[in-house]
């Protein structure tokens, strides 16, 4: 069992949440970076959120104040976007949502 930093499940499926535990895919996982846990969110975290089919993925990394965007694709994420600056994006898979990667790291 995984437990990332952060994750996000939309309302239309928060019959997941039970008191036990969410049980199912979140529509998010977030991972922000440490030198101790960059190749492992990179690498094995990754490939197991694909495994169980976790829509986006976004890893965050304090030392480069940026926010990398990834989509689920049939064989693993794909880079969707790389939020950085104060240049607002749109932050999928969240079709309405704009943020700049400053405003993550006021």
């Amino acid at each position: 069992m995984l437990q990332p930093d952060l994750l996000f499940v939309s309302k239309a499926r928060q019959g997941i949440i039970t008191e036990r535990a969410i049980e199912g895919a979140p529509d998010l996982v977030i991972e922000i970076l440490s030198p101790t846990t960059s190749r492992s969110d990179r690498v094995t975290k990754a490939q197991l959120y694909a495994r169980h089919k976790v829509p986006a993925y976004w890893i965050v990394g304090p030392d480069e104040e940026a926010v990398e965007t990834y989509l689920l694709a049939a064989d693993g994420y794909r880079l969707a976007a790389t939020l950085a600056g104060e240049t607002p994006m749109l932050a999928l898979p969240f079709a309405d949502l704009e943020i700049a990667a400053r405003e993550v790291f006021l």
